[in-house]
């Protein structure tokens, strides 16, 4: 395959951790370009190089234009392959230039490197697309979408309505330093019923939601308990800067479904972050999933807001 060179006036250099403004900006954009709104905070930048890990220096290219970043990619060893950073993007102005390939191809180079340097890594380069025409460049790449997700939305412009009572449910903030264990035991319980995969160990579990993810925020950790029997859990992130929340981990034991507890506790978290003044609440949620989500999410007052696709590339 021939090697892809840039357009004369075009430089690739490496990233710095000053440049994240630049890339938050430069993502949003593309966003806006194809979807209308853009979410991306400099915080989500600076999350995920710090969780994953990013080598910034090799593993991280810029592509400028009279010091304007005008494309960005990065990649980063985990458990699961090697992952294509999320905020991959080529500025809209700029697309018809050959930009993507290139950076497609840094990545490629990359992730053969790092695979050699670490062989026992799934042998997969994988990520997600929030917009069509970034799903398609990664396609032609070579990677294929393993599945599809809804985000779904709320905006909290009056006072939401308060959490109802339930018969024998207790929903209260979780008991940090006691009450890990239990509310990994539920999650670990519901979401196999969505992919039908086993859930991931409680290690990996803790270290990513309580070390790891800095918007994750253990006040807005809630469980419903019946009796002392944690049956429901939900965990929440939190992004104050541009009034926003974020729905992580919904989860009620099989047992107790279909009793209004996902509801009551999600009523509970928009309350509370109404109350703490973010106003736009967004989640997740599997586009094939069929444990009746997508109806439990509409009955609150939230709707489809984008598709987005998780896509894998095998080497």
């Amino acid at each position: 395959m021939a090697t892809i060179t840039l357009p004369a006036g075009l430089l690739a250099r490496e990233v710095y951790r000053e440049d994240a403004s630049a890339i938050m900006t430069l993502a949003n954009q593309a966003d806006m370009a194809e979807i209308g709104q853009g979410d991306t905070t400099v915080e989500d930048v600076y999350e995920l190089w710090d969780k994953e890990k990013v080598d910034l220096t090799r593993n991280a290219c810029a592509i400028t234009t009279s010091g304007e970043i005008i494309g960005y990619t990065g990649v980063a060893v985990t458990r699961q392959g090697i992952m294509l950073d999320v905020h991959t993007n080529v500025h809209p102005a700029y697309q018809h230039l050959p930009i993507a390939s290139y950076l497609l191809q840094f990545a490629n180079e990359r992730t053969l490197a790092l695979l050699a340097a670490y062989p026992e890594t799934p042998h997969r380069l994988y990520s997600w697309s929030f917009i069509p025409t970034k799903t398609a460049v990664l396609v032609e790449d070579g990677f294929t979408i393993e599945e599809s997700d809804y985000e779904m939305e709320i905006i909290l412009d009056q006072e939401p309505e308060a959490p109802r009572p339930l018969s024998g449910i207790i929903i209260r903030p979780f008991v940090q330093g006691q009450e890990e264990e239990a509310v990994y035991a539920v999650i670990a319980e519901a979401f196999p019923d969505i992919d039908g995969k086993p859930y991931k160990a409680y290690a990996d579990w803790y270290e990513n939601v309580f070390v790891k993810t800095k918007s994750f925020d253990p006040s807005m950790l809630y469980v419903a308990v019946a009796g002392t029997q944690l049956v429901g859990t939900i965990s929440c992130r939190i992004y104050p800067e541009n009034a926003e929340g974020f729905i992580w981990q919904v989860a009620i034991r099989r047992a107790w479904r279909q009793q209004g507890i996902a509801q009551q506790l999600l009523r509970t978290a928009f309350s509370t972050y109404y109350q703490r003044g973010m106003r736009r609440i967004l989640l997740t949620v599997n586009a094939t999933n069929a444990t009746g989500a997508h109806q439990l999410y509409t009955s609150v007052g939230m709707h489809k807001y984008v598709q987005f696709d998780s896509l894998a590339k095998v080497f």
